[in-house]
């Protein structure tokens, strides 16, 4: 399930680098399909994707800008365009997200000796 999740920076707003650090964050969590900066009174970043973790996003800006608030995370949803049913576009396109690859998980095997009392060196 997509989601939605914004976070406001507080960031200067003529630092480009800034914003450019952000959206190189961001983009680079699992599961994130697109970023943008909402310019008003406050910089709000919105993140949507599949499996965000919003509080992992959040510390990293954290840690890389300075100080971030978490101030929602909610479900997209998607509106079917009824018209064009027929018409040869997908009303429901499949999205590519990348797997997360984590620790590898190993089989382990238990080798035992048939003859346990000679020495297995020699």
């Amino acid at each position: 399930m997509k989601q939605r999740v914004i976070i406001k920076l507080f960031i200067d707003r003529n630092n480009r680098k800034s914003r450019t650090k952000a959206f190189k964050i961001a983009v680079s969590q699992p599961g994130v399909e697109s970023a943008a900066i909402k310019e008003g009174e406050d910089f709000e970043l919105e993140v949507v994707g599949e499996h965000i973790d919003a509080v992992v996003l959040t510390n990293c800006l954290r840690k890389k800008l300075g100080h971030a608030q978490l101030l929602s995370v909610s479900p997209v949803v998607v509106v079917a365009d009824n018209d064009n049913v027929g018409g040869g576009t997908d009303a429901n396109p499949q999205t590519h997200s990348y797997p997360y690859f984590g620790v590898p998980q190993y089989q382990v095997y238990e080798v035992s000796d048939p003859n346990p009392e000679c020495c297995s060196i020699m």
